[in-house]
């Protein structure tokens, strides 16, 4: 990542473009929601893929962000953020320092709970005159809070706000969303060279996780599934010998600085049977009947339309799905979502996954899925590997 911004340069740039969202009197905005937390202060914590459960907060000005965090979780943060008064500590944890250094903060006793921690935070950054923004995507714990501590004429919801920032993608998201791709696609690609018959399921998971993590990302998931075990979706790779002529369904992703990859391909070892193969063109024309529907102004429920029938049409005649595709970024899943009722209008800039997987129990499944960004007329692909069925000899 050493041709793009660093995540603190990063988060300066986004913190621009959320303000840009924002009424002109938002001097503040404060979320508790991990992935606009990341967003606004580049912070990107392990204790929330630890405990899904943990609460933290970000305070974000236009100039800077502060961070409400667990005593645990202030080390890593402190160490992105380099200044301990940015970084308000709740609960219980220690850390020494060595050599009589200066301490970092660490001296200073933690509050006892999230809610303590927060209201110390807002007392310390609260503006002067304008107004502070509360999202509320996740709930509105820090919504009360606000009111009560600073009045309710004093702050504004700015959930729908913080969605519309982060719906599109700027350069150096788009890097990092690519990078997280091409990982997946490498791994892939090592298969692809080296795989043969009699190969587990695990074997294969292996080969796409050591790409992931020799290249700097972070395995989020790695579902290989082979023969009938290939119908199941989003299952776990398991000890299973993949015999010559069995379908072997991947769907995997990972993150780079806590942005997503989501990416599926369907392999054989030995030569696909016909009806394999028919399968498979009829999912294979769906997404690329999808694929040359995208551009800006298209809404979301019309490229499920069009992918859903076109995979009908060439030989899959009762497909159903509940969707065929999602937006992508600090989320696996983000707004929008390709399905039937969504009919949010694609813009320039928006990161989509696209796919139009077939699971049929008792016998096998199969997908191909892309991550492309949406542009004023069509896309630019951040997949770059052949969508063909991989046949392996």
């Amino acid at each position: 990542m050493n041709d793009t911004l660093t995540m603190t340069e990063l988060a300066s740039e986004l913190r621009s473009k959320a303000f840009g969202e924002m009424p002109d009197d938002i001097d503040l905005i404060v979320s508790s929601e991990s992935a606009n937390k990341a967003y606004l202060s580049g912070y990107v914590s392990m204790a929330h893929d630890l405990a899904p459960s943990y609460r933290s907060a970000v305070l974000a000005t236009r100039d800077c962000a502060s961070l409400v965090v667990s005593a645990a979780d202030a080390g890593p943060a402190f160490d992105l953020l380099r200044d301990p008064g940015l970084i308000y500590r709740y609960g219980e944890f220690y850390f020494e320092t060595a050599g009589g250094g200066e301490p970092k903060g660490y001296n200073v006793k933690p509050k006892a709970a999230f809610e303590d921690a927060a209201a110390d935070a807002l007392r310390s950054v609260k503006p002067s005159s304008g107004r502070v923004g509360i999202d509320r995507a996740d709930g509105d714990l820090l919504w009360n809070l606000g009111r009560d501590f600073l009045g309710e004429d004093k702050v504004v919801d700015v959930t729908s706000e913080m969605r519309a920032s982060r719906a599109t993608k700027t350069t150096a998201e788009v890097k990092r969303l690519r990078r997280a791709t091409v990982l997946v696609e490498e791994g892939f690609q090592k298969i692809i060279d080296a795989g043969h018959a009699g190969m587990t399921e695990l074997d294969l998971a292996a080969m796409v996780s050591e790409r992931m993590v020799a290249g700097g990302g972070v395995p989020r998931f790695v579902s290989v599934t082979s023969g009938p075990r290939s119908a199941l979706a989003d299952a776990y790779a398991t000890p299973r010998k993949i015999a010559e002529g069995e379908l072997i369904r991947i769907d995997a992703g990972c993150t780079v600085d806590g942005y997503w990859s989501d990416l599926g391909r369907t392999f054989v070892f030995g030569e696909p049977d016909t009806r394999q193969s028919k399968t498979y063109q009829a999912i294979l024309a769906g997404i690329e009947d999808e694929l040359a529907a995208v551009k800006a102004g298209v809404a979301a429920n019309k490229l499920f339309e069009i992918a859903v029938s076109s995979v009908k049409a060439n030989g899959i005649p009762h497909y159903k799905r509940q969707h065929c595709g999602h937006g992508i970024g600090l989320r696996a899943y983000d707004s929008p979502v390709v399905n039937s009722t969504d009919r949010t209008t694609l813009l320039a800039g928006m990161c989509l996954c696209l796919e139009t997987p077939y699971y049929e129990l008792n016998l096998d499944g199969m997908m191909v899925e892309d991550t492309i960004q949406v542009t004023s007329d069509g896309y630019e692909p951040l997949t770059t590997i052949s969508r063909e069925l991989f046949v392996i000899p």
